[in-house]
């Protein structure tokens, strides 16, 4: 598997593989995600180099986004934001997540940065993914009409 920042060309792909995750996620009961995805957002976001693309022999079966940003909710100042985590359900239950985590710390690691990302506070098989990937839980917020868990980079 290979990891890199995702180009132009990518993004109909990067789209359809957030649709196919998002109906996926909907299909179990997370609402996190809004369905369709916004291609020109997506699109400009490939512009600002924060999306990354995981091949499989080619092909694009995962995609994730690391934005700097000063998010208030946080306790550091400026972090990186891990988010958009997405990996096709085909090929979800293996190693793709991991290695997606594993890059995006290391990432900020040498920037000396920290790391956050959050996902739905109901999804327990996904914050239990993120503890044993060295993340560090660091509690439940509002958003919206829900409530995340948030996660910092060990």
């Amino acid at each position: 598997m290979q990891i890199r920042l995702a180009h132009l060309e990518d993004v109909d792909n990067i789209v359809a593989l957030l649709n196919e995750t998002t109906l996926d996620l909907h299909n179990k009961g997370i609402q996190q995600w809004t369905y369709p995805w916004n291609k020109d957002g997506i699109k400009q976001q490939v512009i600002d180099s924060t999306v990354y693309v995981s091949l499989a022999e080619g092909h694009i079966i995962g995609t994730f986004r690391i934005e700097n940003t000063n998010r208030p909710l946080f306790i550091d100042a400026e972090i990186y934001y891990l988010s958009q985590i997405a990996v096709s359900p085909a090929f979800q239950g293996g190693t793709i997540g991991s290695a997606i985590t594993a890059f995006a710390c290391s990432f900020a690691k040498k920037m000396n940065k920290a790391l956050y990302l959050d996902c739905w506070a109901g999804n327990e098989v996904l914050k239990a993914f993120y503890q044993r990937n060295g993340f560090e839980y660091i509690g439940d917020y509002p958003e919206e009409n829900y409530f995340i868990s948030v996660f910092r980079c060990m």
